[in-house]
């Protein structure tokens, strides 16, 4: 079996789309799958990650996107996929063009990574046409794929309630040997210049709109800064407005987008509870990385298979619910609760059941199972 991955969303400082990549060209190097991905750069190259071969290709840079590009030419990719001659060809994104892409050679999977209510909501335009792009984005291109993946039961219901019916959940997974309470840092406090017997409450992400960090900097200014010290670590189009903030609040650290999966852990192990208020998750990849080290997740209650303790989640986007939740988090925490978030998240998500159930459903698609 060969396998094409297609993406612009995979740069040096992005975020869960390459995460999954990077682990699905691991964990594919062992397998009897010949494996390839198509890429966006400011030039043409090619290179390997693990035993996948890359094809980067020409594209433009989206402004105020963060580092994103999107492909200058759909004509480049087909010649690849000529060249490479597929069985599968997976797309990943919600807006990529499925129908230039269709062919009897290869099956077209697409990967919603993204909710395009959510994207959609950000676009000033009059509801009756916010709603009919969204219908033309599903109906008229999503459907048209051979099969429709999601990474969370929620976003499979919205899909099917548009009588799509060749839809199928794949949640993502973890890396529970990188992710882990032993990776807690003693050392923390000094190397980020934080006080001792602080509660130290940590958001990494995208800094975008849809992330509601107006929302997540206001719920900072408002909390005692002698007791709570915050951990911003990311990178994207409201950076400055992180920075700026941050010149006026001492007890807040930013780091920048951290690449460091290492040192990404110890943050998440060496810090009491992950803090967000985004509402447009699709499955939220630093949740499980964050509750796999131990980290008490506060944050909008999505219905996400990533939310399983949902006493510490939030109903609405006040301020006054999150500061209620984080007094929850403050007064629960202890080893014990560590320890029992880590081995939720280690007994239920994993790389390896991502993959083997994305494999079952490759080979189910090309033998006409599914």
């Amino acid at each position: 079996m060969k396998v094409i991955d297609v993406t612009p969303y995979f740069h040096s400082k992005s975020g869960g789309i390459r995460r999954y990549l990077l682990e699905k060209s691991k964990y594919l190097s062992d397998k009897p799958v010949e494996h390839a991905m198509i890429l966006p750069g400011k030039e043409r190259k090619e290179y390997y990650i693990y035993s996948t071969k890359v094809y980067q290709i020409p594209s433009f840079p989206i402004p105020m996107s963060g580092g994103y590009r999107f492909f200058s030419s759909l004509k480049c990719i087909k010649d690849i996929i000529r060249l490479e001659k597929p069985d599968i060809v997976e797309l990943q994104g919600t807006y990529l063009p499925i129908t230039s892409l269709l062919s009897e050679d290869y099956r077209l999977v697409a990967f919603y990574h993204a909710d395009v209510r959510t994207d959609a909501s950000l676009i000033p335009i009059p509801e009756k046409f916010r709603k009919k792009l969204i219908d033309y984005t599903i109906i008229k291109k999503l459907s048209k794929a051979d099969i429709v993946i999601t990474p969370s039961k929620k976003q499979e219901e919205f899909l099917r309630n548009y009588y799509l019916e060749n839809v199928i959940t794949v949640n993502l997974g973890v890396d529970t040997e990188t992710f882990n309470p032993s990776k807690r840092n003693p050392y923390i406090n000094t190397l980020l210049g934080v006080k001792e017997n602080t509660f130290k409450v940590i958001y990494v992400g995208r800094l975008s709109p849809e992330k509601n960090i107006d929302i997540l900097l206001e719920i900072i200014s408002l909390l005692d800064p002698t007791f709570f010290h915050f951990i911003i670590a990311g990178d994207g189009p409201l950076r400055r407005r992180v920075e700026n903030f941050v010149k006026r609040q001492p007890n807040v650290t930013y780091l920048g987008y951290v690449s460091d999966i290492e040192w990404l852990a110890q943050l998440y192990a060496s810090s009491d509870l992950f803090l967000s208020a985004s509402y447009s998750e699709t499955y939220g990849l630093s949740f499980l990385e964050a509750q796999a080290c131990g980290c008490i997740l506060v944050a909008p209650d999505m219905d996400l298979e990533t939310q399983p303790f949902k006493e510490f989640l939030v109903k609405d986007l006040k301020v006054e619910s999150f500061y209620e939740a984080i007094v929850r988090a403050v007064n629960c925490q202890s080893f014990n609760v560590r320890q029992a978030l880590s081995q939720h998240i280690r007994e239920n998500f994993s790389w390896d059941k991502t993959f083997s159930k994305l494999l079952d459903i490759y080979n189910g698609i090309l033998s006409g199972v599914i």
